[in-house]
């Protein structure tokens, strides 16, 4: 006898851009002013719908050669200003939906059980 109640969940990690900065620095390969940082938030999701933010991560970019380094490559240069869009950057709101929707849910139940 085959069991067909089975069900498939899309789970797994996704991530969004929450800041972009222009550095002050040149790069560190083809000596352009045209570096760039970019922040992004990390998110855990179930079926596509953001459930809560994980982690921040930044990475570089050259905007004229576009060699891209991560974090641990930066330059002591561009510290400053990792420091400074770090700090700038926000957790959407929206990374917490599914959260936001299962406590509105569980305190509106709430709520008629109580006018019942």
């Amino acid at each position: 006898m085959i069991n067909s109640n089975n069900m498939i969940f899309f789970f797994g990690t996704r991530s969004t851009q929450v800041a972009a900065h222009q550095a002050k620095t040149n790069c560190a390969y083809c000596q352009q002013e045209a570096v760039w940082l970019f922040v992004y938030q990390h998110y855990f999701h179930i079926f596509w719908i953001p459930v809560f933010p994980l982690w921040k991560s930044t990475v570089s970019s050259c905007g004229h050669c576009k060699q891209t380094l991560t974090k641990k490559a930066f330059l002591p240069e561009l510290q400053e200003d990792y420091i400074k869009v770090k700090q700038q950057a926000k957790t959407p709101w929206w990374t917490f939906s599914l959260l936001i929707a299962a406590v509105l849910l569980v305190v509106g139940s709430m709520i008629l059980a109580k006018l019942a």
